[in-house]
């Protein structure tokens, strides 16, 4: 509760109510908080006042404004230990948290260049589906990735089965599991497009993850995945 008569300044106790709530999971990780008008009548305070505590929530890394969005509470970093397959999805609900992949564009081409090496692909403009994907939790994006996979392996593959059943669960419906990956990391710059979708400062930083997924010796996809740099962790266990 707010005390107006306490010697601890608004701001301050409203700071202090608000961390509570993040800190006792009453506002959970990535959830929208109410509005600064909204706050104003739940405090009976100005808006200068709640102005000031949500900033230093936001400073003190509890809080997180989007554009255009809103501010939320901020989701600690996923950890992902690269000793086993892992994809996005999975890792964020092993921390109970839900994604939402939007299916931005599907695509049938020729594979050339990049694509058609790491897709290990010796017959020159073999077709293949290119699967352009939006990652977002609670409405905020923090990934866009494009996948490439072989049509000839997957030829009823389709948007709406990646919309609804995610892409690796669609492989496997189809009867060609991915079983194990490659990935290099690199930080990037931000492409124009890529900070539109993600909704960050062209100079924010990322992580560009590039993967190649097998089942068995078979190369199943190629994927380019650009990674806000504040949402993932990844961690090696090294031994002597």
């Amino acid at each position: 509760m707010i005390e107006p008569d306490s010697a601890v300044p608004l701001y301050e106790q409203i700071y202090d109510d608000i961390l509570h709530k993040i800190e006792t999971h009453e506002w959970a990780a990535g959830v929208r908080i109410p509005a600064e008008m909204q706050l104003c009548e739940m405090y009976n305070v100005s808006r200068i006042t709640v102005r000031k505590a949500i900033e230093d929530l936001a400073l003190g890394g509890h809080l997180v404004r989007h554009r255009g969005k809103g501010t939320f509470v901020r989701v600690e970093h996923i950890e992902n230990k690269l000793s086993k397959f892992y994809s996005f999805s999975e890792s964020l609900r092993a921390v109970g948290i839900n994604e939402v992949a939007e299916v931005l564009a599907f695509e049938e081409m020729a594979a050339t260049g990049q694509v058609a090496k790491d897709l290990v692909l010796l017959t020159p403009q073999t077709k293949v589906y290119k699967i352009t994907r939006l990652r977002s939790v609670n409405d905020v994006p923090y990934a866009v990735e494009a996948s490439y996979i072989p049509k000839h392996l997957f030829k009823q593959m389709t948007a709406e089965s990646v919309g609804v059943n995610g892409l690796y669960n669609s492989m496997r419906m189809l009867g060609v599991a991915p079983i194990r990956a490659k990935e290099t990391f690199r930080a990037v710059a931000l492409s124009g497009l890529e900070a539109k979708l993600l909704q960050l400062d062209i100079h924010a930083p990322v992580m560009r993850i590039d993967r190649i997924t097998y089942n068995g010796s078979v190369v199943v996809e190629y994927c380019c995945s650009t990674v806000r740099g504040d949402f993932f962790t990844y961690s090696v266990d090294l031994e002597c």
